[in-house]
């Protein structure tokens, strides 16, 4: 992307935050930055459909809109993935629930993606800089959420290990569905890999917790 005026849109709810990504972001050199702020979700709304931007800065945890369309950064995360599909899309949130991280990158898959404790304003810079430039930047902690492991040559993923815990901590396969944002199939399918992948032999009867355990994936 030729970086000179680009179309800025913070939605953040928190006036003073957003003031401060605002001032952060003027003190890029080299980019002039026409910057939009959106305190809730109807303004995000109006200003998402009104004009079109380059890139945007979302927070998760924002005041419902007046016809409760829109309750969270999610569905304005959507709404800018079908309005302006060249939006580059930071989100920038204090949520660190794992389950609804995971979500979020499988359903909106945001350039950017930062936890606000773990970054500082030269951080932030930075972030916007990668994505402007067609780079993905996630912070240490989505970083953490989303690594793999390799065992064998096979690839375990973030869904993988809350399936191990999930069944390390008792529960059902069929109850995992409220934890893990996949189908019962989807979540069978894994198992059946898993054991596969896990087991050094062939016995019917492999205890898939205690394999996981003995590899120190749980």
């Amino acid at each position: 992307m030729k970086l000179n005026d680009l179309n800025f849109l913070i939605i953040e709810d928190h006036k003073i935050i957003a003031n401060a990504y605002k001032n952060i972001l003027m003190a890029i050199p080299g980019i002039n930055f026409n910057i939009s702020i959106a305190n809730n979700c109807d303004e995000a709304v109006n200003l998402i459909r009104r004009k079109k931007h380059h890139i945007a800065i979302l927070d998760l945890q924002l005041p419902i809109s007046e016809n409760e369309r829109f309750i969270c950064g999610e569905d304005l995360g959507t709404l800018l993935r079908n309005e302006i599909t060249s939006c580059k899309l930071i989100i920038l949130t204090s949520v660190t629930d794992h389950s609804r991280i995971l979500s979020i990158i499988q359903q909106i898959d945001p350039e950017g993606f930062l936890i606000k404790a773990d970054i500082d304003s030269e951080d932030l810079k930075t972030a916007v800089l990668d994505v402007l430039n067609n780079k993905r930047y996630y912070s240490k902690t989505i970083n953490s959420l989303t690594k793999k492991t390799t065992i064998n040559g096979i690839t375990i993923d973030d869904f993988d290990r809350q399936i191990l815990y999930h069944l390390s901590m008792g529960e059902k396969t069929k109850d995992l569905t409220k934890f893990i944002p996949l189908s019962i199939r989807a979540i069978e399918v894994r198992k059946t890999k898993l054991k596969t992948l896990l087991s050094n032999t062939s016995e019917e009867n492999f205890n898939l917790v205690k394999g996981a355990k003995k590899l120190g994936l749980i």
